[in-house]
């Protein structure tokens, strides 16, 4: 287990929790199923009396308050008792099959807001700042997905075209090995994995950098394969309840990015942007001109009847 740097004190620690929860040993498991069964007991009692509690060495609670970014006990007692948890019931709990159109929209809405409100608390801003100059500097820039994160890194390659990067996506593992061998210094490489644990995702971005590619990784979780071979590994918080998907969280941090290189070189942004829409122009349709051509068709078939 590590600990998280450059986490904001004040952060919610119940999401850290749960973000970091299956990466934790048997022990600090212990001790966070007890803090999340009864949050309030724990900010009216010492180190010393969680401890009796579970049976554990006060150590194993102190080096537990850190992996979540805490100095100590006290400071995720103060955090314990800032945010309240909210709901972590799956979504057939609140649901039923006579629900309304509007209840289970209202429903999914609410968890994916919750959703981006946690990922916000637990991003690491200094490493999304150091994204963006290693981004911002790039000749080349590979983005690579496979399956789900195959969509967002297609998505992610369209974003940073649109504003004058020389990007390409690749979500087939193959090609994604043979252009990971062509990389030179000046690529970016950046790989999409919501586990970390992608193997053809690793393997490409483990091949990159041994040809001196810089390496970012975007992941949902702490402490993965993916993390180990990337320069810098941005991890999201990740909802573990069926049918929530990570993927509001991930497409929110994909456009913190893009909108952060754009605002870097805002007039080439523009200028490519005014290129791009009078490339497009002439196969969009002229609504306007068409509905004006029809009525005035139509009040000519009036006026002869």
């Amino acid at each position: 287990m590590t600990q998280i740097k450059g986490e904001r004190m004040d952060k919610n620690v119940y999401a850290a929790i749960q973000s970091q929860y299956a990466t934790l040993s048997k022990v600090g498991k212990q001790i966070a199923d007890h803090i999340i069964a009864d949050p309030v007991h724990i900010t009216s009692i010492s180190i010393q009396q969680m401890a009796a509690e579970l049976g554990i060495a006060e150590s194993s609670i102190i080096r537990f308050c850190k992996i979540l970014g805490c100095t100590g006990f006290s400071e995720m007692k103060l955090l314990l008792a800032k945010y309240s948890p909210k709901s972590v019931r799956t979504i057939f709990e609140d649901l039923s099959e006579t629900d309304s159109i509007q209840t289970i929209s209202e429903s999914v809405f609410g968890r994916n807001i919750d959703t981006l409100e946690r990922a916000l608390q637990l991003l690491d801003f200094q490493k999304i700042e150091q994204a963006v100059d290693v981004l911002s500097r790039a000749e080349n820039i590979l983005v690579l997905g496979v399956g789900a994160s195959g969509t967002i890194a297609e998505d992610f390659y369209i974003r940073l075209m649109r504003i004058g990067f020389r990007a390409v996506s690749l979500t087939d593992s193959h090609l994604m090995q043979i252009q990971a061998s062509l990389c030179m210094p000046n690529t970016v490489v950046i790989a999409i994995s919501h586990t970390g644990k992608t193997r053809e995702i690793v393997s490409a971005v483990r091949t990159a950098k041994a040809h001196g590619a810089q390496t970012i990784g975007i992941t949902g979780y702490p402490d993965t394969p993916l993390k180990q071979v990337c320069d810098i590994c941005l991890e999201l918080y990740s909802p573990e309840q069926l049918f929530v998907s990570p993927r509001v969280a991930q497409f929110s941090l994909i456009d913190s990015l893009y909108v952060s290189l754009a605002v870097r070189r805002k007039d080439s942004v523009v200028q490519n942007i005014q290129r791009m829409n009078e490339a497009l122009q002439p196969l969009r349709m002229e609504q306007r001109r068409e509905n004006t051509a029809f009525y005035k068709q139509k009040c000519k078939c009036n006026a002869d009847e």
